[in-house]
């Protein structure tokens, strides 16, 4: 049975926290989010306890793990509803709509996005509004914990994916020159994610600021040799597109 919690939130695309029905924050110390963390990546799945303790302790379970466990999953109830989280053979399953993650809310509007590549506008809306849900690094202080690494990884990549396809909505719809300063700053703090660089160096060149285009594929080519990756045929054929001022490679 899925627990209706359509007016509490659980977030875990920044700090883990739930909101309350008032609007209010339930964060809880640290093991308390990181057991909601756990329970949110398998959502709907079974996680067994003695993964769940893990999680909780590492190595170093006390003797009292099973009574504690039992506390938090209490509180956790308090703040999602009784029937949140079901007990099932020696497992905990997180049981709530899937839409109140707004994780599984992130990448549910990614994929709507993508689907209206060929609507722009729509698109860029979308994009936005799937963006507007990230109020950090994925898990926050618990991103770099063994057991949310990868999984913060995978939504940090899917959050660029999204910047990217909002950007290249934008140049869709001829705003070349509102979105260079934005570009410029994500190949900054994305080096080696070849999109962002190929959007700011079609965006240069469409704003008639062709040097800079150049230097930017140069840019590239070098960020490209300091990790060990030859430059392919696809920066040779913008480099000469923009030489010979043609349409776009």
């Amino acid at each position: 049975m899925v627990a209706m919690m359509s007016e509490r939130l659980i977030r875990v695309l920044g700090p883990v926290e739930v909101v309350a029905p008032s609007g209010d924050l339930i964060a809880g110390g640290g093991r308390l989010r990181a057991l909601l963390a756990a329970l949110v990546i398998s959502a709907g799945r079974a996680v067994p306890i003695s993964s769940l303790q893990h999680t909780l302790w590492g190595d170093a379970i006390p003797a009292a793990a099973d009574n504690t466990l039992q506390t938090y999953v209490s509180q956790l109830r308090q703040a999602l509803g009784a029937d949140a989280i079901a007990l099932v053979d020696h497992s905990y399953r997180l049981d709530v709509e899937a839409a109140t993650i707004d994780a599984v809310r992130f990448e549910r509007l990614l994929a709507a996005a993508i689907e209206q590549r060929s609507d722009p506008d729509r698109c860029r809306e979308l994009c936005r509004d799937a963006l507007d849900l990230w109020r950090g690094r994925a898990f926050g202080d618990l991103a770099d914990d063994e057991a949310f690494v990868l999984e913060a990884y995978r939504l940090d990549e899917l959050r660029l994916a999204t910047m990217e396809l909002e950007l290249e909505s934008e140049l869709a719809l001829g705003r070349h020159e509102l979105i260079i300063g934005e570009l410029e700053i994500g190949v900054d703090e994305h080096p080696y994610h070849e999109g962002l660089w190929y959007l700011l160096i079609d965006a240069l060149d469409r704003s008639g600021r062709r040097v800079e285009a150049l230097r930017a594929c140069e840019r590239l080519r070098s960020v490209l040799a300091e990790a060990g990756i030859e430059a392919g045929g696809r920066l040779v054929d913008r480099e000469q597109a923009i030489l010979l001022g043609g349409p776009e490679a």
